[in-house]
């Protein structure tokens, strides 16, 4: 997946969880199901985005071989 998709889908996620407290407020299981997805998926995407920027600084930094 590329980074800036991650990016993307962790900007989605948190407006999923904005706009699932906002409109489904009648329903609370509906409410919290919705908030634990969004929740996971930007979970997910902040790890990937945090490893992937990690192994990049990684490349870059590496010693030099002999």
């Amino acid at each position: 997946m590329p980074l800036w998709l991650a990016v993307v889908l962790l900007l989605l996620a948190a407006a999923g969880i904005v706009l699932s407290c906002r409109y489904l407020g009648k329903c609370p299981a509906a409410r919290a199901l919705c908030i634990v997805g969004c929740a996971l998926i930007a979970l997910a995407c902040a790890v990937y985005i945090g490893l992937t920027l990690l192994f990049v600084d990684a490349v870059q930094n590496r010693p030099p071989t002999v």
